[in-house]
């Protein structure tokens, strides 16, 4: 029976410093949860958009070996998909560790020093978003506002929104990488008694 005005909270919270923990604990796993969900439709978004510069290069090609000459929007929307494909991508690559990194100097350091490196490069990283963002949304508005593509007659704001788009991705994928993931320290746990 639950007592009027007594709050109750798991045994494993309590076991693992209070409610302020299990509170960081809970919105830790949501974050990584709801970036997890982004991941996913990043990465899906990027496949189709990869896939769709394939068929339209490919086209190009059989265009022009049948034809004797290629058709004059392709190079526009190829140049579309690709910009999409990689500021997408770029973001999930992140969270995985997947761009360039100076390793051998983050094997070299002790442990305090390897947390002060990733708090280092999340900080770079999000002036390095901080900049895509502001200045990409300022650039995509500037163009779009004047300019358009020469044969298909779309707004080259299109093409510039991929920049603040996937400055914003690379953002919420690297705090994520920065932050911990309780949901693998749970899994170590769980597998450790087996």
């Amino acid at each position: 029976m639950r007592e009027p005005g007594v709050c109750r909270f798991p045994q494993s919270a309590r076991a693992s410093g209070g409610r302020e923990n299990y509170t960081m604990k809970k919105l830790l796993i949501g974050y990584q949860t709801a970036v997890d969900g982004l991941e996913k439709a990043c990465m899906a978004v990027a496949i189709v958009l990869t896939g769709l510069l394939f068929l339209v290069s490919a086209y190009e090609i059989i265009a022009n070996q049948v034809v004797g000459n290629s058709p004059v929007w392709v190079e526009e929307v190829s140049n579309l998909f690709f910009a999409w494909a990689v500021f997408i991508g770029a973001g999930v690559i992140a969270r995985h560790g997947g761009h360039i990194g100076v390793e051998l100097l983050y094997e070299m350091v002790g442990p305090s020093l390897q947390s002060a490196l990733k708090a280092g490069y999340t900080l770079l990283t999000l002036v390095v978003v901080f900049v895509m963002v502001y200045f990409g949304w300022k650039m995509a508005l500037f163009v779009g506002k004047y300019q358009t593509s020469l044969y298909l007659d779309i707004s080259l704001f299109y093409y510039y929104l991929s920049v603040p788009v996937g400055g914003v991705l690379l953002g919420l994928f690297s705090v994520a990488a920065a932050l911990p993931d309780p949901r693998e320290q749970a899994d170590l746990t769980q597998t450790a008694g087996v």
